[in-house]
């Protein structure tokens, strides 16, 4: 009995799994396409025709966590209770290595411009889905105004993501007040006239 052939999609599934493992382990430019083949259980060159170069493994990977965020989208910026449900939690070893891919990704982003392409546009796409939600649920008009305080919200964010191992948690009732009164300001409940 034949055994069945791993279909492509599951081919650059693997290959997907094996590069984060090596980034994670030893950063971008330190996770060679043999070690990445290796642990896919693939040569370099069937590697090769799934994915053009690390960028397009990147590509792949930032567009499968884009359309992840995008489903997160509608509960990330829903204010109650968002230090809480975002950083109060100790820190899993999946969070963890999702925040090292992260933290890899821009830093690339930072060196190379077709990375930085595609974090871009990846960040467009998440942005006008905020600004959308944000206006529909906070009753927002300004797109200009919507944008800025999303930019805002994510910046805080990627701040706590990149110090995330410095936190103090649980946070303080002063911290969570802070960031209520934040997020109060933020996101308002209703239009100020």
């Amino acid at each position: 009995m034949k055994t069945p052939t791993i279909n492509e999609q599951q081919r650059r599934q693997h290959i997907l799994d094996a590069f984060i493992v090596h980034v994670i382990e030893k950063g971008f430019h330190r996770a060679s396409m043999s070690s990445i083949a290796k642990t896919a259980g693939l040569s370099v060159g069937q590697i090769y025709r799934y994915f053009e170069s690390k960028e397009d493994i990147i590509h792949a990977l930032v567009e499968r966590k884009t359309e992840e965020y995008l489903s997160l989208m509608e509960d990330f910026l829903d204010k109650k209770d968002w230090l809480a449900r975002h950083f109060e939690q100790v820190e899993t070893q999946d969070f963890y290595n999702q925040r090292i891919l992260h933290i890899e990704i821009r830093a690339e982003a930072t060196r190379n411009p077709k990375v930085a392409k595609i974090q871009y546009d990846a960040e467009l796409r998440l942005n006008a889905q905020a600004v959308s939600i944000v206006k529909q649920r906070y009753h927002l008009e300004d797109e200009i105004d919507i944008a800025a305080r999303v930019e805002f919200l994510v910046s805080l964010t990627e701040g706590m993501l990149s110090r995330s191992q410095c936190l103090q948690r649980p946070f303080s009732i002063q911290a969570h007040a802070l960031y209520q009164r934040i997020f109060d300001e933020l996101f308002p409940n209703h239009n100020r006239s």
